[in-house]
């Protein structure tokens, strides 16, 4: 109780130090002559949610503190607020006032008998829209700037009073004078009412509304219409392929479950309903042969569409490459996906009218129905977000028995499917078992299980049973994983273009890089059509289609043609796994990257390659939890180790990729291996089946698997030439100074100090010089202390004036070599040292520990005691400011100043 009563004081606390803010500022602006009639409304606009917060927190104190002292501070605050309240307001109602009782005068119109009671009229703002400018004017200009009964400064005030924005800001400098209201009306006239920029205007937003082909159009402005155009093409595309009936029992099943739910068809359509477009979507090898798809982004001209309007979430899916590098790690393979997933989570009921949609009333023909859904739809653009929320928070609240498995499947999904791996049998039952049971408890059911054949039921598999795994096929019997590449070897009819190209690389899904050496080819062939400058839809040049063709020919045989190094860089990273008697190496993950459109050198791109190793690297150990394994990175370029391995001040392209790959790997990690070992030659150049074959790709090189006493070692040499040519330009810069500064003078505390020490080594300089007997002993005198002194400002003296100031004064050397100044006195009987001062800088550390010690002699006297004083003997520059600097440092005078 004492910590939620705390927490309650302290939160008051902090609203009542805003309500005195506001209070105060209030106060600020009611002294003010010109009074800001808009900030005061702000004002009390926040007094008033600061107030509503106040007694909200009181009723919430009452039961912890004693009635009369709660009384007693609800009053002392309640009566500040209404007091501020009834003076702003009075301000307020006193300045619209006059305002009002100018913006429809008695001049204006005739005296009538009549009884009648017209409203008054105000006038509205400008803020400077063109648009807006004439009915501004049209209201002003008989209000206020044909009255008669104001003067052109009350006119200039009221013209003030109703701009804002960049109108006021134009005539925001002028000053209120009779002569400045006519140029401000001129001035707002040739901005603002010129007949040009208001016909401009009007033709503008004229454009901007869209266009009508004919009558029936108008209707097309609802979304329904959108909808009933899409349903149509929907049909028709049904009774095409003869699933009319199939795609109608998804819907009859979804109203059954409650899924989706049929709108009464008489309803009033009001403001705030969306109806979705739809259309089918089939998959042979899929759980669900046909579903429905609904097209969240659809939407008419200047329009925006639903998925415009909501808020996406943040991405809680997972990576599909961490996931099928975590599905291959184990032993046994699992998959599974949720049985109509997104339509498990319910949809509060005020949502649901934007999530309508249109379909045929089969049992009344030609009847169009109205349906909405009950669940969240997929197709918008925060179901992933809502479905992956709603999976984490059951499993996060799974019981203590299961937390294990709830971890192994937070980390297992994508979206609606499961994949994940296991190393025994027994595992591998408890993981479907339990998991069934985690997500029936949010009744989301698990079905569609698939496992790697365990050893006992290997032969009851299908020979060549293949199921998708998140793009890739799974080969169960023999457990391998390949390329689907039916849709790159459809035939696609018409000229080879652009688009064609990029439409049949992306037939390809390889999240993992498997295909790397074989992809690289029509990479490369569309960097040549950007450089080209191609638009999509053009034909490409003969030479370039001859390879696109030649490239699709020879892909059923895994045949790539060779490109140049400089073309493409790559990397690739391999698991080596030791076991008693023999090793095993196996390809991971691969990346290849086509060289940037601005040609560069050959060093860096291998730079470039080995920055993507290890961000890949980094990647994968973090996904596979390998932190604690050794690991290598290999790479077959000098110089780029070179630049890794030797942190020194490279130029900013291999500075930065160095600090980053130094960051992400340990530099002593990286060796090197000849060309021809290097299976990540294959991605940067292309490969043939010849080479695939020997497992150069697969298994890497055959040393990988020998033990690491056996692997090759060489020697980083690089070419200096090119790795030194990287290192950043260094500019030496040289300044001489002949003034000499003595290294005490800032050590020493106080000039007194100072002097005492200079004299005694004068003295010690002496007495070296002489005999023992002559030698001066004892105290200090006079002369030897303004010795001192005068060797120490005339060091001063040449430290800060180095003979080009222009100073605006007679100055001369005396005969010790200081600067003085003439004054106009110098005519006048008195001493030397006040008629010709020694002058001396404002800046300067022995001239603050001077004026300091004057201060301090003087029982810290003000500024023109001190000032007058220092005058007789010294001509400070920028005096008054510079004694003033000091005594804001005397602590002591401070303490006497300070208010209580």
């Amino acid at each position: 109780m004492d910590d939620k009563s705390g927490r309650l004081k302290k939160k008051r606390g902090v609203t009542r130090t805003s309500v005195t803010k506001i209070c105060k500022a209030i106060e600020t602006e009611l002294t003010k002559t010109d009074v800001n009639v808009d900030a005061l409304e702000e004002m009390l606009e926040q007094l008033a949610v600061e107030s509503n917060e106040l007694k909200n927190l009181d009723s919430q104190i009452e039961e912890f503190v004693s009635d009369d002292k709660l009384e007693k501070e609800v009053a002392e605050y309640t009566q500040k607020i209404i007091t501020w309240k009834f003076r702003a307001t009075k301000k307020i109602r006193e300045r619209t006032k006059n305002v009002d009782s100018l913006n429809v005068p008695s001049s204006c119109y005739k005296e009538s008998s009549s009884n009648i009671k017209l409203p008054k009229l105000s006038i509205s703002k400008f803020y400077g829209q063109s648009s807006l400018w004439l009915s501004f004017w049209n209201s002003f200009e008989p209000a206020i700037h044909e009255n008669d009964s104001l003067s052109e400064v009350s006119k200039f005030n009221y013209l003030k009073a109703h701009l804002g924005g960049s109108a006021l800001s134009t005539i925001e400098g002028f000053a209120l004078t009779p002569e400045n209201y006519e140029i401000a009306i001129k001035l707002l006239k040739e901005r603002f009412g010129r007949s040009d920029v208001l016909i401009n205007t009007h033709l503008n937003n004229l454009l901007r509304i869209c266009p009508l082909k004919n009558s029936d159009d108008i209707v097309s402005f609802r979304k329904i219409k959108i909808a009933e155009r899409r349903l149509n093409s929907c049909i028709k595309a049904l009774e095409r392929a003869e699933k009319l009936v199939d795609y109608d029992d998804v819907y009859q099943d979804w109203q059954k479950e409650g899924i989706i739910e049929e709108v009464d068809p008489m309803q009033e359509i009001k403001q705030g309903q969306h109806f979705l477009p739809h259309h089918p979507v089939f998959k042979e090898n899929s759980t669900t042969k046909v579903r429905p798809v609904f097209d969240g982004s659809a939407k008419e001209r200047n329009t925006p569409s639903i998925n415009d309007c909501l808020e996406k979430g943040p991405n809680l899916v997972e990576l599909i490459p961490s996931l099928m590098n975590r599905f291959r790690v184990g032993k046994y393979g699992v998959t599974a996906d949720i049985k109509k997933a997104f339509l498990q989570i319910g949809l509060q009921e005020r949502d649901r009218p934007y999530l309508r949609f249109l379909w045929k009333d089969r049992g009344r023909e030609g009847n169009i129905k109205i349906l909405q859904h009950k669940r969240v739809v997929f197709g918008i653009f925060s179901s992933p977000f809502l479905l992956g929320a709603t999976l984490e928070l059951h499993l996060k609240n799974a019981p203590d028995h299961l937390k294990e498995t709830a971890q192994q499947l937070m980390r297992s999904f994508y979206v609606d499917n499961c994949v994940f791996s296991v190393n025994t049998k027994k595992e591998l039952a408890r993981f479907i078992s339990e998991s069934q049971a985690l997500l029936s408890t949010a009744k989301f059911e698990l079905r569609g299980w698939e496992h790697s054949p365990t050893e006992d039921k290997i032969e009851e598999r299908q020979e060549d049973l293949k199921v998708p795994v998140l793009g890739l096929l799974w080969n169960l019997p023999k457990d391998t994983m390949s390329l689907d590449m039916k849709g790159l070897m459809k035939e696609d009819k018409g000229p080879t273009t652009k688009r064609k190209i990029l439409s049949t690389v992306h037939r390809i899904f390889d999240p993992i890089g498997f295909s790397c050496p074989v992809t690289l080819e029509p990479k490369c062939l569309l960097q040549e059509c950007w450089k080209l400058g191609l638009s999509w839809d053009a034909e490409l040049p003969l030479l370039i289609t001859e390879r696109f063709e030649r490239w699709k020919m020879k892909l059923p045989k895994l045949n790539a043609l060779q490109i140049p190094s400089q073309s493409a860089y790559a990397t690739c990273i391999f698991l080596r796994a030791e076991s008693a008697d023999n090793a095993s190496c196996q390809l991971i993950q691969a990346r290849n990257r086509v060289a940037p459109l601005k040609k560069i050198s050959i060093p860096r791109l291998e730079l470039l390659s080995c920055t993507i190793g290890a961000r890949l690297a980094k990647a994968t150990i973090s996904e596979l939890g390998l932190e604690k394994i050794p690991i290598f990175y290999w790479y077959d370029s000098m110089n780029a180790l070179y630049w890794i391995k030797r942190n020194e001040n490279w130029a900013t392209f291999v500075y930065n990729r160095v600090l980053e790959i130094r960051k992400l790997t340990n530099p002593e990690d990286w060796r090197h291996i000849i060309g021809t070992l290097n299976p990540a030659d294959l991605p940067s150049r292309g490969s043939n089946a010849e080479e695939l074959v020997k497992y150069l790709w697969w298994e890497g090189p055959n040393w990988l698997r020998r033990p690491i006493e056996d692997w090759p070692v060489s020697e980083t040499i690089p070419d200096f030439d090119v790795v030194n040519s990287e290192k950043r330009k260094t500019i030496v810069s040289v300044t001489n100074t002949t003034t000499e500064q003595l290294e005490y003078f800032s050590k020493v505390s106080s000039f007194r100090k100072m002097t005492r020490i200079t004299a005694w080594i004068f003295r010690f300089y002496k007495n070296a010089k002489t005999q023992k007997k002559e030698r001066k002993g004892g105290t200090l005198d006079l002369e030897e202390v303004e010795a001192a002194e005068k060797f120490i400002l005339k060091q001063v003296q040449s430290q800060c004036f180095s003979g080009n100031e222009k100073l605006n004064l007679q100055t001369f050397l005396d005969s010790d070599g200081l600067l003085k100044v003439k004054t106009k006195i110098s005519q006048r009987s008195d001493i030397p040292t006040f008629r010709f001062p020694i002058l001396l800088p404002s800046k300067h550390a022995v001239i603050g520990k001077l004026i300091f010690e004057k201060h301090v002699e003087l029982s810290h006297a003000g500024i023109q005691i001190l000032m007058s004083s220092l005058r007789e003997n010294y001509w400070i520059l920028k005096s008054r400011k510079t004694i003033r600097q000091v005594i804001r440092t005397c602590v002591i005078c401070q303490r006497f100043a300070s208010r209580p």
